[in-house]
């Protein structure tokens, strides 16, 4: 191969190279975009999720109070109807 063939396919390997580089680079720095935003809405579920799991809790405390509400008032109609039968 000629010394000046050999110059010109290296020049075109390396512009090669540079916009194939350069194309990569855009495309990691579009999935690393892709990536942060799939970790922002993971957090945002987490923190919902979480959010929902406390209320919840809070939910299932006032249902078993108002289930050992009923069960007192229940057991005091009980008591004031023997109460009236017995008489």
């Amino acid at each position: 191969m000629k010394k000046s063939t050999l110059v010109k396919l290296s020049a075109l390997v390396l512009s090669l190279g540079l916009v194939t580089g350069c194309a990569t680079t855009d495309q990691l720095k579009q999935m690393q975009a892709d990536i942060e935003r799939a970790q922002q809405t993971a957090d945002a579920a987490t923190a919902a999720a979480n959010d929902a799991a406390s209320k919840a809790g809070a939910a299932m405390n006032a249902a078993n109070a108002a289930q050992s509400a009923a069960d007192e008032c229940a057991e005091r109609c009980d008591r004031m109807m023997n109460k009236a039968m017995a008489k």
